[in-house]
């Protein structure tokens, strides 16, 4: 009896982790992290109790945390997928780099489209609080290491210097996720151009515009 008690009230925390995490996703992605308050999230995914969210979560970081968590693990496995298949095609280190990041959310969103959600956190998170492009991020947020991609990426910046490399990267992580995140706004949009409500078209123009700036030559 005591294990069954125990099942249901895991079960019913874990279902209020997820009705958190709903909510708070979908407010964060269309309104930004910063203007939503804990209580409007707390009034969205319909709990009454006021230190729920903190009880589950700790707060706005433990939840943010919690979102970027449930995403990225599907993600990676759709990154390793795609990594695998730009190896057999032996593609020029730009190209794999380019390909590497965007595919793999692209298709993500395909399947899941909870993933705009995703990456229009991303788009407001990434850049700034990921250390693989700002290696001076002191942010509470985590973002999984994606060491083959890593691998990937290094080599198609092997002919820029370290600073210029640097710049490099951070801008292409603001161009993906920044321009995804635009994309999947246009095609939502009642009033976009049918040519730029073809979200996938536009994934792969991100894809395109990030290989040329990862094998332009040096600046100067």
């Amino acid at each position: 009896m005591h294990t069954d008690g125990g099942n249901k009230h895991a079960h019913r925390s874990a279902q209020t982790r997820e009705r958190f995490m709903d909510a708070a996703q979908e407010l964060f992605a269309e309104r930004s992290i910063d203007s939503v308050s804990l209580n409007e999230i707390t009034v969205a995914a319909g709990q009454k109790n006021r230190n729920a969210l903190q009880y589950h979560f700790g707060g706005r970081d433990g939840l943010l945390q919690a979102i970027i968590d449930r995403h990225a693990e599907r993600v990676h496995e759709l990154r390793e997928a795609c990594l695998d298949a730009i190896d057999e095609e032996k593609t020029d280190a730009a190209q794999a780099a380019a390909r590497g990041l965007v595919y793999p959310l692209a298709q993500y969103i395909s399947e899941n489209e909870a993933g705009v959600y995703y990456v229009k956190i991303l788009s407001q998170l990434a850049a700034l609080n990921n250390q693989a492009v700002n290696p001076d991020a002191r942010s509470a947020i985590s973002f999984r290491a994606e060491e083959r991609l890593a691998r990937t990426w290094t080599r198609a910046v092997a002919h820029l210097k370290n600073a210029e490399a640097q710049r490099r990267m951070f801008l292409c992580v603001s161009i993906t996720f920044h321009g995804m995140a635009d994309a999947c706004r246009a095609y939502a949009a009642p009033d976009t151009s049918a040519t730029l409500k073809q979200r996938e078209a536009m994934f792969e123009q991100v894809a395109v515009a990030v290989a040329s700036l990862l094998a332009a030559p040096p600046a100067g």
